[in-house]
């Protein structure tokens, strides 16, 4: 016979020491965690089993299946109830260390990270913490000092760099139609149409609104498409438009568009290469929302999947410079995730509730 082992313990701490892999912004020593263990045991009753017994890991995944919700609350729980009362004093105040580090980005790049959701801020600086195996904000700082190439990780980790071609179909056919308006007006106004992609990723998006625009307006006036970020990694992958699989956007642009795919891109080298007509239409450059000069005259604006990192203060900022760049009755477009603060209902309507479509009042 092996040593009778609580089955349940071992399950406990299993999944709490994969909660706190990625909390910097805690205590995590050896005292704590034997602490918040020591609650989880008091809520979750023992189940013993012989750790040689052949059943023993099948009980362990029974146990976790049964009892995953249930463990996760609790764990969070705990995790606060000790990080707010440690059994010992504290060393480093990590809250001041992650204010000292946000700063630093400020100084050396400018670029302001303190309006950003905090819970999603520590979790993406955390994978940076583990990628060079510093054990604190502090320990980074040192790094990022020392390592100047560091900033490019860190800001791949910051930004959202998540798209792909006409992402949800249905709002692009929305968009679709509102850009067939907006060129339709422009072109009897005799002025140009200016879209503005805001925090554009690898490109997918303003080439997206450049294959609308170049199947509707067919040059009849001029159609400007503004493509920014914060993430130079991003800008020049961009810059570039050479895409890997493109299989899903060959069958939206058959199925919902009815557009010619090899129009507007070529198969060179093992990859997809947009065409230089889309590249005509798009400028790809820097631009921090939460810092830089807006642009102006804007008759559409997509900042998709965005506002869901701003914490309310900066998303109201964004707001409102959005609003004094778009033309009258201009659109602003978020993600279907994603609803404008309240106090921007006083100068915004939403015309299509589902799209997260909205347009200047």
């Amino acid at each position: 016979m092996g040593i009778v082992k609580n089955v349940m313990e071992g399950v406990l701490s299993y999944f709490l020491e994969r909660n706190l892999g990625l909390r910097f912004d805690i205590c995590t020593c050896e005292k704590c965690k034997a602490e918040m263990l020591k609650k989880l045991m008091v809520v979750f009753p023992p189940v013993y089993l012989d750790g040689d017994d052949p059943q023993y890991h099948a009980l362990e995944r029974e146990l976790s299946r049964k009892n995953l919700s249930d463990m996760f609350a609790a764990i969070n729980r705990v995790i606060g109830e000790v990080s707010d009362n440690p059994p010992h004093s504290s060393e480093e105040d990590k809250e001041k260390a992650l204010d000292d580090l946000i700063n630093k980005i400020r100084e050396d790049r400018g670029v302001d990270f303190s309006g950003y959701r905090r819970p999603i801020l520590k979790r993406r600086i955390a994978l940076r913490l583990m990628a060079n195996k510093a054990n604190s904000y502090s320990e980074y700082l040192s790094v990022i000092a020392g390592n100047p190439h560091e900033y490019e990780a860190l800001f791949e980790a910051l930004t959202i760099n998540v798209s792909e071609f006409f992402r949800d179909p249905y709002v692009w056919m929305s968009i679709k139609d509102i850009m067939q308006e907006i060129i339709e007006n422009n072109v009897q106004k005799n002025e140009p149409t200016v879209l503005w992609s805001a925090g554009c990723a690898h490109g997918e998006e303003p080439y997206s609104l450049a294959i609308i625009a170049h199947e509707i307006n067919n040059f009849k006036m001029p159609v400007k498409i503004y493509a920014t970020d914060i993430d130079q990694y991003s800008l020049n992958r961009a810059r570039e438009g050479v895409y890997d699989s493109m299989n899903t956007i060959r069958n939206i642009l058959k199925g919902s568009f009815n557009f010619n795919f090899d129009k507007y891109f070529s198969f060179r080298d093992g990859r997809y290469h947009v065409c230089d007509c889309l590249k005509e239409l798009v400028e790809i450059k820097y631009l921090d929302l939460t810092a830089s000069d807006y642009i102006e005259n804007v008759d559409m604006i997509l900042c998709r999947n965005v506002f869901i990192y701003f914490d309310k203060a900066l998303q109201e900022r964004s707001v409102d410079r959005f609003y004094r760049s778009l033309k009258p009755r201009g659109y602003l477009i978020v993600g279907e995730t994603e609803s404008l603060v309240p106090e921007a209902r006083l100068v915004f309507k939403e015309t299509k509730t589902h799209s997260r479509i909205y347009q200047k009042i």
